[in-house]
């Protein structure tokens, strides 16, 4: 999900401390659990920043302190999932793009549901399909791309008639045998 490390210089502090958020190290997070605009995943924003750039990381944590009753979701799983939203480019970007959507939620909903993938994942792929129309998601196929999914589906069916065929032949070939 992330490019390489160290492509863009990046003080994480400076940007978050630009957004109105204190990062923590992680063995603090007991006792300023549950404190708005505070981030324990100083590393988290580092491989972003570096991969994405100072820009980036900086509206991703905009997107998430400044909409409405997400400012203390600042954990690494929200914060990857959000900067997977942004580039994805399926997604209209605006102030209020979190607005209606409970992020701990989502968070919490993917943590237990996970289908194969991680939190992260599981997130900005729930995110995609609240936020994002269908026809983007999914485009619709060209109708080459439609004449060849129904050659391919022809060719499979076939296929498996001919192999429903030698093994019923086969059977039959050991019963007189």
């Amino acid at each position: 999900m992330l490019g390489r490390l160290g492509q863009f210089p990046c003080d994480v502090h400076k940007i978050a401390e630009q957004c109105g958020i204190k990062v923590l190290k992680p063995s603090l997070h007991g006792a300023n659990a549950g404190r708005a605009r505070v981030c324990f995943c100083p590393i988290t924003l580092k491989r972003i920043g570096q991969a994405h750039g100072a820009d980036h990381l900086r509206l991703v944590l905009r997107l998430i302190v400044e909409s409405r009753g997400n400012a203390g979701e600042l954990q690494g799983d929200v914060i990857t999932a959000v900067s997977a939203v942004v580039l994805s480019g399926l997604v209209e970007i605006r102030a209020d793009l979190f607005d209606d959507i409970d992020l701990g939620q989502v968070r919490t909903w993917a943590q237990f549901v996970k289908p194969g993938c991680s939190t992260q994942q599981a997130m900005a792929t729930a995110l995609l399909w609240l936020l994002a129309s269908p026809d983007r998601i999914i485009p619709k196929l060209s109708a080459e791309e439609v004449a060849a999914e129904e050659k391919r589906a022809e060719i499979a069916r076939k296929g498996r008639e001919n192999a429903k065929r030698r093994r019923i032949k086969a059977a039959g070939d050991c019963a007189t045998a």
